[in-house]
């Protein structure tokens, strides 16, 4: 799914209107009406709901929400929030289409005494339609009040399209008059401000309506933004050959674990055979390869000759992929093990954990990684190695150059773990959740990727695969157990369930 400006939305949408053909008013009244399905679900006959509407667009869609609640039974009233004297002409359109019939239902508020003197509760539930993916500025005066006291009163909010006063194409650090809803019910796409964590207070969760936006404007539209789902990734999915045989999926080398840090190699090794690889082998200290006899006898291992961490590497030209840093450690000899990786392998390679705190001490070695490496850093690894950032936008910037310039695929781990690419393109993944805020995750997700490299899909295919399998199992993980409890040995026990589900 693409992810658009505001301005190519805009765009979009005035295509749409053109060539559907549709008139922009029953444009809106799709969007509401896709909405209100949304809303009902989600309330009941015996809430209040307050709808609180601007006058521009967004205003328009909050007064046709409001329209066809109330047309079905729901208690609702709107509050007209006049910090212009104008609407726009959909919304005055809408406006006076509530008023002829509910006109009982509208309070126009034109100070912050007016709004306090209606509100007798806090257990209202607040639908936020004061304004949309126009602001590019902080909000002031009646609006900046109207935020603030919806704010500071009431918990249940759930904002049409965006967040109001959010910026969807920028940061807004520095700018604290927005909205915090607890669901934004968007159109068509996801807005880029919603993917950053630095947003997390005002858009927790949100939603996706389609409402039938024309998918030729769509498809005409450039962007280097995506939203990776599961249609994306069924599509990538290659299934086997009856014929086929262990040697057609690949050998897999995997260097991990450590004296102390035998955890991460296990888990790392059962996610890569959980992701199709036909033979893997995990290089390790004694204490590991010990460990992973008894756990994982599927697996195959090379004991190095140093007790406590890795110190060698032996042939590694007979991998089809290597995975490199679970847990190693970095001590002088396993930094000289990586470094000789960098050097001389030519194959598919993924690089996380200790890896990355490698080549942060080792900065200059990023110029010998070979085309189309993988680096899985999460947020702190990165800023080992690229530095810190004001903001989550700037640092995309910097997640794109590093790709670019180094020819290497990054996967920035989070909420929406985010790959870059060198061609620029940028992929926010929605699979997962904060289950996986737990030690290990990490781990499997270098397996589960590692699987894929050597069961042969290319970097950027088993990139985005792993990323979403790897949220998509802890999803399915969270519906029997709570997400506070799930451990990652969790997640990887439903692989095989997210994969079955993928194959359909």
């Amino acid at each position: 799914m693409k992810i658009f400006s505001a301005e190519q939305i805009k765009q979009i949408d005035e295509f749409t209107i053109a060539n559907e053909p549709i008139a922009s008013i029953d444009l809106m009244e799709r969007a509401a009406m896709a909405c209100l399905k949304r809303i009902m679900k989600l309330t009941s006959l015996e809430d209040e709901l307050l709808v609180f509407c601007g006058k521009g667009n967004n205003g328009g869609d909050g007064f046709a929400i409001a329209r066809l609640l109330l047309e079905r039974g729901f208690n609702c009233n709107v509050f007209v929030i006049n910090y212009t004297d104008t609407f726009s002409i959909d919304a005055g359109i809408n406006y006076n289409k509530l008023k002829e019939t509910f006109g009982t239902k509208i309070s126009e508020i034109n100070s912050l005494e007016d709004l306090k003197e209606k509100i007798t509760h806090k257990n209202y539930v607040v639908i936020d339609a004061l304004l949309g993916t126009g602001v590019n500025k902080t909000i002031d005066g009646l609006l900046k009040e109207t935020v603030s006291f919806i704010n500071a009163n009431f918990n249940r909010i759930i904002s049409i399209d965006i967040p109001s006063g959010l910026f969807p194409d920028e940061s807004s650090k520095g700018n604290e008059i927005i909205i915090h809803s607890s669901l934004t019910l968007t159109f068509q796409f996801p807005k880029l401000a919603f993917l950053f964590a630095e947003n997390k207070n005002y858009v927790p969760e949100f939603e996706v309506l389609d409402i039938g936006l024309s998918p030729q404007a769509m498809n005409a539209q450039f962007t280097n933004f995506y939203y990776l789902t599961k249609r994306d990734v069924v599509s990538f999915l290659k299934p086997r050959n009856k014929f086929s045989h262990k040697g057609d999926f690949g050998h897999a080398l995997l260097l991990a674990g450590s004296k102390g840090k035998s955890g991460a190699a296990l888990i790392s090794a059962k996610a890569c055979l959980r992701s199709g690889a036909g033979l893997l082998t995990v290089h390790s200290n004694k204490s590991t390869t010990d460990a992973l006899l008894q756990y994982l006898p599927e697996a195959m291992s090379v004991e190095d000759t140093n007790e406590e961490f890795i110190s060698e590497i032996d042939k590694p030209e007979n991998y089809d992929a290597i995975g490199f840093g679970p847990g190693v450690g970095t001590q002088e000899e396993t930094q000289i093990v990586l470094k000789k990786l960098l050097q001389y392998y030519t194959g598919k390679l993924i690089i996380d954990a200790d890896g990355l705190n490698i080549l942060s001490e080792n900065k200059t070695w990023m110029e010998f990684l070979p085309a189309e490496t993988i680096l899985t850093p999460h947020p702190k690894e990165f800023e080992r190695l690229a530095g810190k950032h004001d903001n989550d936008f700037e640092k995309i910037k910097t997640l794109k150059h590093l790709s670019l310039k180094h020819n290497c695929i990054f996967l920035l781990k989070g909420a929406h773990s985010t790959v870059a690419f060198p061609d620029g393109s940028v992929f926010f993944n929605s699979s997962g959740n904060a289950g996986l805020a737990k030690g290990g995750s990490g781990d499997a997700l270098t397996g589960i990727i590692l699987g894929l490299l050597s069961r042969g899909y290319s970097a950027p295919k088993a990139t985005l695969m792993g990323m979403f399998i790897h949220g998509y199992s802890a999803d399915l993980s969270i519906k029997k157990k709570s997400i506070e409890s799930i451990l990652i040995s969790d997640v990887i026990d439903q692989l095989p369930k997210a994969f079955k589900k993928l194959e359909g």
